[in-house]
């Protein structure tokens, strides 16, 4: 009988009031991805965190490759073969791309040991040659975006000859065209007898790259078996124990007036002639791929930066952002993709960052009526269906669908008229996708205008009325919602032709 690469039986491990994992089995083959999927809260992390060494087991074993393994720390597992890829990237922003992948293991020269930067340097680049990257490997982490990150962290991985790597939502912020080449490494590290833990939210994947799924609900083990004899749907249920409701599109909704229009905008070196406009109750996507131009233009709406050309007009009347208060002031909101770190303050509750961005309407004096913070926060709580104790829950604490609909009570506090969400469903499971899209739906209704970035063409082609295709800093042209398509929206984001 073949040996697995890895095995993990029976592990058990309880915080104080809850018990994160009950018994849970999983192995992986030599040349196996194998994926581990469930709800946010079902145990995935917490399982790869023991592999990891960063939590011990209550109970249970660890075998590596049919040997017992006590993982008491990072070091001993990276010893052992195994990287893990955190969905929460583990970057030193002001080191460089290079010192990062060989950080703890770098390279020197002889005979005093010096730092080789040149050949770390080198080494680098070669390895995300094989990711499809050509970036300079000398540019600071804090200099690149969030999608080159996370191919800094899977070159990281790489670098240290992994016989079992953990990619723990690797897609999340990954354009159609680096998922591809993400996939082609893959099927090159299993040629190769690497053993990939592939955790991921996003199903179509699954089946396209793994070979098993395993699926936990509420830190037990519900079913382990080969993807293709599996169905989407079957995942599904055994993920939230029931039949979960999902539509193919987006509802039509007639749209109203004009809000927004840019006119000829220009941002030297990222942005060039931009012209578009908005209309009230309508969804309209930004697609392209990463470096496109997308989270830059969004940001300039937003006035965290300001442009070297053209004229924005709100409700028809000329406007000049100086900054983001400007921009919050005339009713736009900005849900960034990054909501950890830049969406919320992970250290206050619920009630103090749903009222953070405009606390001066419940302030008389300089004092704070926290009886009505909380009224107004409660509402939100209900009319958001944001499961938490109460309003004084701190938000570190909540899933990643339960604070993202934080970063939107926020703003919705502010009577935001135009949203922008920037990857509005990233590392958010199968069951709070669906609420995040209804909810999407219910303010479209309301006559609210939402301006979205989306990775996910699949989300893109649900939720859009209309598609704005950004190659290069540049609108290559727009898709209306019957005319949008996978094929058409990657022709127009690689820059093969023109659609008017």
């Amino acid at each position: 009988m073949k040996i697995p690469l890895l095995e993990m039986k029976n592990i058990t491990k309880g915080f104080p009031g809850v018990l994160a994992l009950d018994n849970v089995n999983i192995s992986v083959e030599a040349g196996e991805c194998h994926a581990l999927v469930g709800e946010n809260g079902a145990g995935k992390s917490t399982l790869m965190k023991i592999l990891s060494g960063a939590y011990q087991p209550d109970s249970g074993s660890i075998k590596i490759e049919g040997t017992n393994q006590k993982i008491d720390s990072p070091i001993k597992s990276n010893n052992l073969g195994i990287s893990m890829i955190y969905q929460e990237l583990n970057l030193v922003p002001e080191m460089t791309i290079a010192e990062n992948i060989f950080l703890g293991h770098e390279l020197t020269r002889r005979p005093f040991s010096f730092l080789d930067q040149n050949l770390m340097q080198k080494q680098s680049e070669k390895l995300l040659a094989r990711l499809g990257q050509n970036f300079n490997s000398r540019l600071l982490i804090k200099e690149i975006g969030l999608a080159q990150q996370q191919m800094v962290e899977i070159a990281k991985a790489l670098s240290r000859q992994s016989r079992i790597i953990i990619m723990d939502e690797p897609s999340a912020i990954l354009s159609e065209v680096e998922l591809t080449e993400l996939f082609k490494l893959i099927r090159r590290l299993k040629e190769r007898g690497v053993g990939i833990v592939y955790i991921s939210h996003r199903l179509e994947e699954v089946f396209k790259v793994c070979d098993r799924t395993t699926v936990l609900r509420d830190g037990k083990n519900i079913i382990t078996k080969k993807t293709s004899q599996l169905s989407q749907d079957e995942i599904i249920r055994c993920m939230v124990g029931r039949t979960v409701a999902t539509r193919d599109q987006l509802i039509d909704v007639d749209r109203g007036e004009e809000v927004l229009r840019l006119v000829d905008i220009g941002k030297k070196d990222k942005l060039f002639k931009i012209n578009l406009s908005l209309y009230e109750g309508e969804i309209v996507s930004l697609a392209g791929l990463v470096g496109s131009g997308r989270t830059e233009l969004a940001e300039l709406i937003f006035g965290s930066s300001i442009p070297d050309e053209g004229q924005i007009f709100l409700d028809g009347n000329p406007i000049n952002f100086k900054s983001p208060k400007d921009a919050i002031n005339r009713g736009i909101g900005f849900l960034t993709e990054d909501r950890k770190s830049k969406g919320l303050i992970l250290g206050m509750n619920i009630r103090e960052n749903t009222t953070l961005s405009k606390l001066v309407s419940l302030s008389k004096l300089g004092i704070i009526n926290n009886k009505l913070e909380k009224e107004k926060t409660e509402k939100f709580l209900e009319s958001l269906s944001i499961k938490a104790p109460s309003t004084e829950e701190r938000v570190a604490n909540l899933s990643g669908g339960t604070q993202q609909k934080v970063v939107l009570s926020k703003w919705l506090f502010t009577k935001s008229r135009i949203l922008i969400f920037d990857e509005p469903t990233r590392g958010i499971d199968v069951g709070a996708k669906v609420e995040i899209y209804q909810l999407m739906e219910s303010l479209v209704r309301q006559g609210i205008t939402i301006l979205m970035i989306s990775s996910d063409l699949s989300e893109v082609l649900r939720m859009s009325n209309r598609v704005l295709v950004m190659n290069a800093g540049r609108i290559k042209g727009e898709l209306k919602h019957h005319d949008a398509s996978q094929e058409k929206i990657l022709e127009l984001a690689m820059g093969f032709k023109k659609e008017s």
